[in-house]
């Protein structure tokens, strides 16, 4: 499939341990593949996700919590989840992307990625934290969903719950990677989409 037929992008979630990236740890990633102008049903998207592992974590009381079932999976090595070293993680993410149809230039995958708040928190976390820069090149526009739900009445950018609510989401934000990558596959799709669809006909 020519380039100029597709519209790939990557969504990407990361969980941590605190948000200050100095000092806390990376604790889950998940990553969705769509194509816009060629869109596969949405519960068959190719996903990648993993747990970070490491000999301890720092993190806050409020995010350890949050991300307790996490930690047990961690702690057990649940059987059916992929646990990687940060350090060791570009790789695999890189042979998941080559896999779903990526091509390598001098050894790097290049990606388009959608995430909420990506660019701020996500990245500078990725790139502090994991190898991942290292296999995987990030194009710097990002899609940063949000700003498709923009209100004229908003002081800020809508967060996740707010953006699900104006398509008529009403559910709570799991805070899980897989799950908050695939709240975003559908803000993309449902602001986007037709736009793609009507380019197409």
């Amino acid at each position: 499939m020519s380039t100029n037929s597709r519209f790939s992008y990557v969504s990407v979630d990361i969980e941590t341990s605190g948000l200050d990236r100095h000092v806390h740890d990376l604790v889950e990633f998940g990553a969705i593949l769509d194509d816009l102008k060629n869109p596969k049903h949405i519960d068959s998207l190719p996903k990648f996700h993993c747990y970070f592992i490491a000999e301890k974590y720092v993190g806050s009381p409020f995010a350890l919590s949050l991300h307790s079932v996490a930690f047990r999976r961690i702690s057990d090595r649940t059987p059916g989840f992929t646990y990687v070293s940060p350090m060791k993680f570009g790789n695999l993410f890189k042979q998941f992307l080559v896999k779903n149809g990526y091509e390598l230039e001098h050894d790097m995958v290049t990606i388009n990625v959608a995430g909420k708040n990506f660019g701020a928190f996500d990245l500078p976390f990725l790139e502090e934290k994991s190898d991942v820069l290292k296999h995987v090149n990030i194009r710097h526009r990002i899609i940063d969903p949000a700003v498709l739900f923009l209100n004229k009445d908003d002081n800020v950018l809508p967060g996740t719950e707010t953006c699900k609510a104006r398509m008529g989401i009403n559910e709570k934000t799991s805070h899980t990677a897989l799950d908050d990558a695939m709240d975003v596959v559908k803000m993309v799709r449902f602001k986007l989409g037709n736009l793609f669809k009507e380019n197409k006909s």
